[in-house]
């Protein structure tokens, strides 16, 4: 016997109620991380691995000691890992997270590299003027142990006009710390087996801006 018209439309209708309530959830799973991605992260201190993340495009100096897209990885943890032990709000971002964070230090790390080999060394990028106090007091304590070059701060358009200060809104500074040439023989010789080192002086640096205790200068 076959079924009734009234029969074989009750399923074709629950059918539809049910991919209906789907899309319905769907949506608003999505509207939902929409309104949350718009809404600023906040912590103590921002630490942006440069590169991080990139398969394509600009994914860093690369030389015979090292690819910067890997060092920044190493520093950035370690700065992360030794502050967050001593009880400061991290966040660690990679290259290209476009979340508006509000903290009182914005620091991303990086590594130069230059055609000619070891015409540059360390630097910083700043945002504007109010960076200058902390920018000094990053120099004074890298220029205790980094025995090579410094450049004048925003040589570079990539210092001057960084692409992350857009996304991250700090009361004290923003700051773009180039820790020295990869390319240059010299300078990445002394670089590569200090990484954490590099990472530790970071986390000691950011410490003592937002007033963290805890963090010892590591030695050199």
């Amino acid at each position: 016997m076959s079924k009734s018209k009234t029969e074989q439309v009750k399923p074709n209708q629950s059918n539809l109620v049910t991919f209906l309530l789907i899309i319905i959830v769907v949506g608003l799973f999505f509207l939902l991380m929409d309104e949350y991605e718009k809404k600023p992260l906040q912590a103590d201190v921002y630490i942006q691995a440069g590169h991080e993340g990139r398969l394509v495009g600009n994914t860093g100096s690369v030389s015979a000691y090292g690819r910067e897209i890997d060092w920044t990885k190493i520093v950035a943890d370690e700065a992360t890992r030794i502050l967050r032990n001593a009880g400061v709000r991290v966040i660690r971002a990679p290259a290209d997270q476009k979340r508006e964070s509000v903290v009182l230090l914005a620091l991303s790390i990086h590594f130069d590299g230059a055609k000619k080999a070891c015409s540059t060394g360390a630097s910083i990028g700043l945002n504007n003027a109010s960076d200058r106090n902390a920018a000094r007091a990053w120099k004074r304590i890298y220029r205790t142990v980094f025995p090579f070059k410094w450049m004048p701060d925003n040589f570079s358009k990539n210092l001057k006009y960084y692409y992350n200060y857009r996304y991250t809104l700090a009361s004290d500074a923003e700051l773009v710390l180039e820790l020295g040439e990869m390319s240059c023989p010299e300078q990445a010789r002394w670089m590569k087996p200090r990484l954490k080192k590099l990472g530790a002086l970071v986390a000691y640096f950011a410490a003592q801006r937002v007033g963290a205790s805890g963090v010892e200068k590591p030695v050199f």
